[in-house]
């Protein structure tokens, strides 16, 4: 047996001091995982804003003026449409999605980027009583965490008229979704890093309601006259709750009643804080 190095009792007595208690396998992994999603993510910016990233090949169309900065502004009409379906897919930049959009329109978007090469894409698809929008980033897919183009900033309006289902993916980012004035027939939202704020109204959700979230802090607002039960699964980071009753594993608004119309949603936090406020 070789002979112990000076060193050894102290490295063994310090070890032996550390409080490790609170400590888990998965929260030790959740942390290893947040620290290199955030160096990656920090990364790519810093490669965005030098321009070190390649560029996009051939011209893509869009609705959008290149006028490099300054903000743009399209409208989407319906069509006599009576239902809606809108997806929106950022790679990084900052996110705003509210209700008001014109009488007869389905989106009114605008945009402001650095380089006209920036602007997002924007397809759209009538189907019968549906249409149907999709603005994504150039080059982006949905299993991308960041998009070559970044950072952006996108100011949408959605339609108050038509029930909707509304689909948003960011990579990296803060999003704010005012949906409080919208007929939502469902929602997901996905945000892989950043700070995500979402406000419902108290008409119930009939569909599914998803928020996925990688890293980053979570508000969500709903009608304390509502009809909501939100259940969430939270990996590293507290739950707060305002106006919200605890019940089991759910939290819903006072005077819950699970005979009438529910708004059920779903909420996966990996890293940050999660705060639900009923008001």
């Amino acid at each position: 047996m070789s002979a112990k190095e000076p060193g050894d009792d102290m490295f063994a007595d310090l070890v032996s001091r550390l409080n490790l208690s609170g400590l888990t396998v998965t929260k030790i992994i959740l942390w290893l995982l947040a620290i290199t999603i955030v160096s990656f993510v920090i990364g790519v910016g810093i490669l965005a804003v030098f321009g070190d990233l390649p560029g996009g090949h051939g011209k893509t169309a869009s609705p959008f003026v290149e006028s490099g900065s300054l903000g743009n502004t399209s409208s989407f009409p319906l069509e006599g449409a009576t239902y809606g379906s809108v997806g929106i897919t950022m790679g990084a930049g900052e996110l705003t999605v509210r209700g008001g959009a014109p009488e007869d329109t389905l989106m009114e978007a605008t945009v402001f980027y650095r380089n006209a090469e920036w602007q997002p894409v924007i397809a759209e698809s009538v189907n019968g009583s549906q249409k149907s929008i999709t603005m994504t980033d150039k080059g982006h897919t949905a299993k991308e965490w960041v998009a070559v183009h970044s950072p952006n900033t996108w100011d949408v309006q959605l339609s108050n008229q038509v029930p909707l289902d509304l689909t948003v993916h960011t990579g990296a980012g803060d999003t704010s979704l005012d949906l409080s004035h919208l007929n939502l027939a469902s929602l997901v939202v996905e945000n892989g890093a950043g700070d995500t704020e979402i406000t419902l109204g108290s008409a119930p959700v009939p569909g599914s309601v998803e928020i996925n979230l990688g890293i980053g802090d979570l508000t969500l607002r709903v009608p304390k006259s509502g009809n909501t039960r939100i259940i969430v699964h939270s990996g590293v980071g507290d739950v707060s709750r305002s106006g919200f009753v605890e019940q089991g594993e759910f939290f819903t608004t006072p005077g819950y009643d699970p005979e009438r119309p529910v708004t059920e949603i779903r909420v996966k936090q990996g890293v940050g804080s999660t705060s639900l406020e009923a008001v």
